[in-house]
């Protein structure tokens, strides 16, 4: 029998109903009038804590833009803030890599139900951050935080039934709700390197390419949250690029 995840019942069911509304309004954010005020710092460092799976650790940081930010081509450089999240995880610990995009996620949505804009970031300069280490640990990615300063346009995303392997529309509601959930979710450079399958019960997520544990970690967040209050059950992949299932009570 496949492991049960963490993820089932971490949150509470105020979190999922913030987090679940907070989807629709998250934005990549690049352009930042200034940084979190001194309440958000801290209400931003008690979320840190709450949403921190097993191997994961969140830093919130301090650091010059140009300190931190690669320029890459054809793609905004982060002006504005100073203040980033820092994802940090112990791949030690099983499933360390996806739970860090579980709680990174978490993290994001947290921040944007304050108001605040964000922005993943794998493609930082290691050492322009400036939070200490402990044995084992490794930075997986940075998240700019800050009060947006730019009105995002459409997020680019692939048609559901480009991700799905048969058609989402006879699939029930709770399934068909989590997949798209997860179609919006955000990815390295969009790439959405989902695949979901639905058979009897069970809403299957595969990954197509490996090395994306963090963007399997926001799908699987994602997924859960698009079930909404639904009691469900979310279990490990058994083998190849399975990573997780997803099984939702049927009974009201």
């Amino acid at each position: 029998m496949m492991e049960p995840c963490i993820l089932n019942g971490f949150f509470a069911p105020a979190q999922r109903e913030r987090y679940l509304a907070a989807i629709p309004r998250r934005r990549s954010v690049r352009l930042y009038q200034g940084d979190p005020d001194v309440g958000q710092i801290s209400a931003l460092n008690y979320a840190a804590a709450r949403v921190s799976l097993p191997g994961v650790r969140i830093a919130i940081g301090e650091v010059s833009a140009s300190e931190l930010y690669r320029k890459l081509p054809f793609v905004e450089t982060i002006r504005g803030t100073s203040r980033y999240a820092a994802l940090i995880a112990d791949e030690s610990i099983p499933h360390a890599a996806v739970h860090a995009g579980i709680s990174g996620e978490a993290f994001v949505l947290e921040a944007v139900s304050m108001g605040l804009g964000t922005c993943w970031v794998a493609a930082f300069k290691r050492g322009g951050v400036n939070v200490p280490l402990e044995e084992g640990e490794k930075v997986k990615a940075v998240i700019a935080l800050g009060i947006p300063g730019d009105e995002s346009g459409p997020r680019k995303r692939k048609k559901l039934t480009e991700i799905c392997a048969s058609d989402p529309a006879q699939w029930p509601l709770w399934a068909y709700n989590a997949a798209e959930c997860v179609r919006i979710a955000p990815s390295a450079v969009n790439l959405q390197p989902w695949r979901l399958s639905f058979a009897g019960r069970t809403l299957l997520l595969s990954g197509t390419r490996s090395g994306a544990s963090l963007d399997m970690g926001i799908a699987m967040l994602h997924m859960s949250l698009g079930v909404g209050d639904k009691p469900h059950m979310i279990r490990w992949g058994e083998s190849g690029r399975e990573i997780a299932s997803l099984n939702a009570e049927d009974r009201l």
